[in-house]
């Protein structure tokens, strides 16, 4: 599958403070296969359920299969996502390379799990889905001991020096409990639609919360990993709803988001005009006019919103600067383009600055008596 980078190249920068995929609520499982070889059908097949898995006529999932306990974690979700996709790709390679496969097949998925449990060759598909840029997010579990998970080589601690923002680490009792968070995210995705959300403190159906100290939750989350508790008597939640560079869960997704359809867009303009598009300061404005009107919807749905620039300056906005309606857009003139990229026909950048909405995780109650 080729990609449309080429034309249009979408780079998203997350300032914090001091080709794509469309199928955002969809996720995929890799999972080896019995043999050195695999076919083209089982490379890629969707499934809408875990039962649908068993009753697959090819004989290649049972009760005990891999393949099949992931997506059973994965269906229990409360919302479900309702599919999944399941490729198998031969044992003697990596889950890296069964994703590339994937990728010259279809594109409309956004979690990965693998069922691959060598920390290794998880650690090199992370990498993997990094390098590649895809809009997608590969979740995974560590297990045993909080210490075994978060010391130095913990698959928790490893991801986390990664500082990645495609991978979603959970600490649970088995590597399914990644399957798990994966539904649980995309079946939330699912079910709000164009709605934003957040994967903090949300219920992972079909898990049990593992029973820990405050210290040992505390361990986990400074690694950014996320990790099922029970709070009270009965509040059964996530916390925090992380990926490993830091970011919420739900900031990355909307950031993937929103690159996706400005990309589209984008690419609706340059190849959809019965003429071209002029290199003048007019064409720049008829991008922004068309960008700004999907971050309009945005800020209408309270992704963004109106704060101040709290990164490092960048292009016209200095730390401080209202963002009004959560973003800014702007290109420099053409009378700035140097030669080389004039005669490569390309367009002046556009430079489009976003201020997330954010969300509330905690409140300080203050109460004042007097007697």
């Amino acid at each position: 599958m080729l990609s449309l980078t080429s034309i249009v190249d979408v780079q998203v920068n997350a300032a914090r403070a001091a080709d794509t995929g469309t199928g955002f609520s969809t996720g995929l499982i890799l999972a080896p296969g019995s043999g050195t070889s695999v076919t083209e059908e089982q490379r890629l097949r969707t499934f809408v359920s875990a039962a649908d898995m068993l009753a697959d006529t090819s004989g290649d999932f049972t009760a005990s299969s891999p393949a099949y306990l992931a997506a059973k974690s994965y269906f229990e979700a409360n919302p479900a996502p309702d599919r999944v996709y399941v490729s198998l790709y031969p044992s003697n390679r990596n889950p890296a390379d069964g994703l590339d496969a994937v990728l010259d097949r279809a594109n409309d998925f956004y979690g990965i799990f693998t069922t691959e449990t060598n920390a290794a060759k998880m650690l090199t598909l992370a990498a993997h889905v990094a390098e590649l840029k895809i809009h997608a997010v590969l979740f995974c579990a560590g297990t045993g001991t909080v210490a075994e998970a978060t010391g130095s080589n913990g698959i928790l601690k490893r991801m986390h020096d990664m500082e990645t923002g495609r991978v979603c680490t959970i600490y649970g009792a088995d590597a399914y409990a990644g399957a798990a968070l994966m539904g649980t995210a995309m079946g939330l995705a699912r079910a709000n639609g164009d709605a934003p959300f957040a994967l903090c403190y949300k219920r992972i159906g079909g898990m049990q919360p593992v029973v820990l100290t405050e210290s040992e939750i505390a361990s986990i989350k400074a690694l950014n990993a996320n990790v099922y508790i029970t709070r009270g008597l009965n509040r059964r939640l996530i916390e925090n709803g992380t990926v490993a560079s830091g970011l919420r869960y739900d900031e990355v997704l909307f950031m993937d988001r929103i690159a996706a359809e400005l990309q589209e867009a984008a690419l609706a303009l340059l190849t959809g005009n019965t003429g071209r598009l002029a290199q003048t300061d007019e064409t720049s404005a008829v991008f922004i006019n068309r960008f700004s009107a999907i971050l309009a919807e945005y800020a209408g749905r309270d992704v963004l919103a109106t704060g101040p620039w709290r990164g490092e300056p960048v292009g016209r906005i200095a730390r401080g600067d209202v963002i009004e309606n959560g973003y800014m857009l702007w290109a420099e003139p053409y009378d700035t383009q140097s030669d080389v990229d004039r005669a490569a026909h390309k367009a002046m950048p556009i430079h489009a600055a976003l201020c997330f909405a954010g969300s509330v995780e905690s409140l300080i109650i203050n109460i004042d008596v007097t007697m």
